[in-house]
């Protein structure tokens, strides 16, 4: 199961990262009060549309997600100003990011990586049945493969990736499974994209709906399945 992370404000841990020299932006959630209103849908905080593609994935005010800053006065101000916020990455620069959507345990998953003797560096558990792992920037390219055991992402650059203690719109923690260590030993992107791509497949197959791409994003695919 995944571990909570240390106890930090968003103010610590925004500092924290920017110290450790990862670019971090602040993200508004959808309030407490959307969140316990079954008859009132949570609405994205910044654009306020209850059908938004990816609450609460917004920065703050004019901010985007070019606009992040490893300055820690910048860090420090924005925090100040948005003390609850959470705390965003753009995927491609400090890191790659492969996102999972699987019905496999997180243990299952490692245990397996390390029978196959594949590196494997910090890991998220962002959610119910979705992980990320990141890797070194500018290892692989866009893409996405479905397979029985998971859809795989690998995220393009500049997609928002939330970092402890940021909670999802649904309330979720978003915790460490496996701790970020100042970046070191991110392993190689193309090596563990097309590894996940051979995980065996559990009785239960991945949920197709869990995630829905426009079509644009979409990678087109050889007859045999793997994408191009």
């Amino acid at each position: 199961m995944p571990q909570p992370s240390p106890e930090l404000t968003p103010l610590d841990a925004a500092v924290g990262y920017a110290d450790d020299g990862i670019p971090v932006l602040p993200y508004q959630v959808p309030s407490l009060d959307q969140r316990h209103h079954p008859d009132h849908p949570p609405s994205c905080a910044a654009c306020r549309r209850p059908d938004c593609s990816a609450p609460p994935l917004h920065p703050t005010g004019r901010l985007d997600q070019y606009a992040s800053a490893r300055h820690l006065a910048h860090v420090g101000r924005w925090w100040a100003t948005n003390p609850h916020a959470g705390i965003a990455v753009a995927a491609g620069i400090a890191f790659d990011v492969i996102e999972l959507h699987t019905t496999l345990a997180a243990e299952t998953i490692l245990a397996w990586l390390a029978d196959q003797h594949c590196p494997v560096g910090p890991v998220l558990h962002a959610g119910h049945g979705r992980l990320q792992l990141l890797t070194q920037p500018d290892s692989y390219q866009h893409d996405r493969i479905d397979r029985a055991a998971a859809t795989i992402l690998y995220l393009a650059p500049g997609a928002l990736v939330l970092l402890p203690p940021s909670r999802l719109a649904d309330g979720q923690p978003v915790t460490w499974l496996r701790p970020l260590d100042a970046l070191t030993g991110l392993p190689d992107g193309t090596e563990l994209f097309w590894m996940l791509a051979e995980l065996p497949a559990s009785r239960q197959p991945a949920d197709r709906d869990v995630d829905v791409f426009p079509p644009s994003a979409r990678q087109r695919q050889h007859q045999d399945g793997s994408a191009w």
